[in-house]
């Protein structure tokens, strides 16, 4: 029998319920109620109802409310909501926290029978995959034999712990058939899907289920040893004798892979290595399966793919031009949010266009990345006020993704939050920094050494960007700005009875007297000495 829990504030209805349908008959019996979701929230761990039938309007706390607690502390039991018509746009909101269905009121008996036996063959069908999941959980510990695992570990590892004499001796006490003429390896791996959460005890079954379809169809036709490299994936190490025909493996590995996806709930992608003489070659092999399967992010998932085919793919493409690069840096200083997404869209487009290899690929999301970092960088933002939960560790970062749209949402939301944080930021950043120059310069305009250069490094910024933020933000260069102010300052001190231009210009920061006199003129209308014999007239 399943038990079943009963919420609802309203007690005639609880009654009726209870006797508008034949409980035991149908395979349930009634183990509890509450008059709403506080009161089911106490009762409920006691009880451990298989099944709660939810009003979604009560007082206290409502149907949806105890939805989510009970989802927040992971009771397992199935939730079923009743519902009126008014309320109707709510009871698809619940489904989101792991109601199983809803139903209106007034209820309809049938309607209420025939969702609830849909329920039980969903607890009954779980129950027996539980059991089943659990049968395969102890042939895993079972029929895995350590020292085996270890060995061919080492060898597709290529540890120099393994020497040459005594290979042989562990293959014989371990029982393996592996003396043979050629030795080819191929590597299986998941497709892992980011947007699915595999617990640690799903990927091992999977991985174990993947094992022994790949027994069962390479067997008939092959000697062969597999094991778990690093990574959880699935390598197989095929013994072979010479005469076998390279499109008979490709074969048997493209059925392997027909099979899971047809069966499974995911797809599996397969690299595979060239063939080796030598046992201690083994190794080579491996890592020539791995760069085939790496290639998956660009020929693609769910596919069987040679070295021998991706050995020959470009590697000399230029993907990301310096157009590219000073387009998206363009971009970034101006926070064009848009013109940023229709670039890289743009990029992934091209690249997906293209059949190169997966190294290149990597070589072109790390490009990109760095414009981001540079931009960061040079406006003297730490990383982590941006990233505060990420190292933006690029290139692992990367490399963790398993498919081309997997890098470009990544790299995407790298250039989103930066952009953000830099827009929302910026009249603050961007004030300062026009503050500490017109200090800075206030401080040194009499060196006539001061130039930007000079300022940049002094006040840790980059030159571009200094210059850049200083003109948006004041409407003229630092330059005209610096010049302005020194004029003024020599306009001061002949106010206050310095006579002699050169040394004003001097003091100012011009070592050229004439060129002083230049610019002198051209804010003022004339020349200095003009401009001091004018305040000696006034004087006298």
């Amino acid at each position: 029998m399943l038990k079943v829990m009963i919420v609802d504030d309203e007690f005639y209805f609880r009654e009726a319920l209870k006797i508008s349908l034949l409980w035991g008959k149908l395979g349930f019996e009634i183990c509890g109620e509450a008059k709403n979701g506080k009161e089911a929230l106490q009762k409920i761990e006691e009880l451990n109802p298989d099944i709660t039938i939810v009003d979604i309007n009560m007082p206290i706390m409502d149907g949806l409310e105890f939805a989510q607690k009970v989802k927040e502390k992971e009771i397992k039991t199935k939730i079923l909501i009743l519902t009126g018509h008014s309320e109707f746009s709510y009871a698809k909101q619940a489904v989101s926290l792991g109601v199983c269905n809803y139903i209106l009121k007034p209820v309809n008996e049938d309607e209420l029978t025939n969702c609830l036996c849909e329920m039980k063959a969903d607890i009954e069908k779980e129950a027996n995959i539980k059991v089943e999941v659990e049968k395969l959980k102890e042939q895993v510990k079972e029929n895995i034999p350590l020292l085996k695992e270890k060995f061919l570990n080492d060898l597709v590892q290529g540890n120099s712990v393994i020497k040459s004499e005594e290979v042989f001796k562990k293959i014989k006490y371990l029982k393996m058939n592996m003396l043979s003429e050629y030795y080819q390896v191929a590597v299986i791996e998941i497709d892992y899907d980011e947007k699915r959460e595999w617990t640690d005890d799903e990927k091992q079954l999977w991985i174990f289920a993947i094992k022994n379809i790949t027994e069962e169809i390479l067997q008939e036709h092959f000697e062969l040893e597999m094991c778990y490299d690093s990574n959880d994936r699935l390598c197989v190490i095929l013994c072979l004798n010479g005469d076998e025909d390279d499109s008979l493996i490709e074969h048997k590995f493209e059925k392997i892979r027909i099979v899971v996806d047809r069966y499974f709930n995911f797809s599996i992608s397969i690299g595979i290595g060239n063939r080796k003489r030598d046992i201690f070659d083994v190794a080579s092999s491996y890592k020539e399966a791995i760069i085939a399967l790496k290639n998956k992010l660009t020929v693609g998932r769910n596919k069987v793919i040679l070295y021998s085919l991706v050995d020959d793919l470009e590697l000399k493409l230029n993907l990301f031009t310096a157009e590219h690069r000073s387009q998206l840096l363009l971009s970034m200083r101006t926070g064009n949010s848009e013109e940023i997404k229709i670039m890289l869209t743009n990029i992934f487009k091209d690249v997906r266009g293209k059949n190169i290899h997966y190294e290149i690929l990597l070589v072109v999301c790390v490009e990109i990345v760095s414009v981001c970092m540079e931009i960061i960088a040079e406006m003297g933002i730490s990383f982590k006020d941006i990233y505060p939960k990420n190292e933006l560790n690029v290139l692992e970062e990367i490399q963790l993704k398993q498919s081309i749209d997997e890098m470009e949402a990544w790299i995407n939301g790298i250039f989103t939050d930066a952009v953000e944080y830099i827009k929302r930021n910026k009249n603050t950043k961007a004030s300062q920094l026009i503050e500490k120059v017109k200090k800075y310069i206030l401080d040194n305009y009499h060196d006539d050494e001061l130039d930007i250069n000079k300022m940049a490094k002094s006040l840790f910024v980059n030159y571009g960007h200094l210059c850049f933020i200083f003109k948006r933000e004041t409407g003229i260069t630092i330059n005209e700005y610096l010049t302005k102010f020194r004029i003024k300052k020599a306009k001061e001190l002949i106010d206050s009875g310095n006579q002699l231009v050169v040394g004003v210009a001097k003091k100012v920061g011009y070592a050229d007297a004439n060129y002083f006199g230049k610019c002198f003129k051209k804010y003022y209308g004339l020349a200095p000495s003009k401009y001091i014999e004018n305040v000696s007239h006034k004087k006298d």
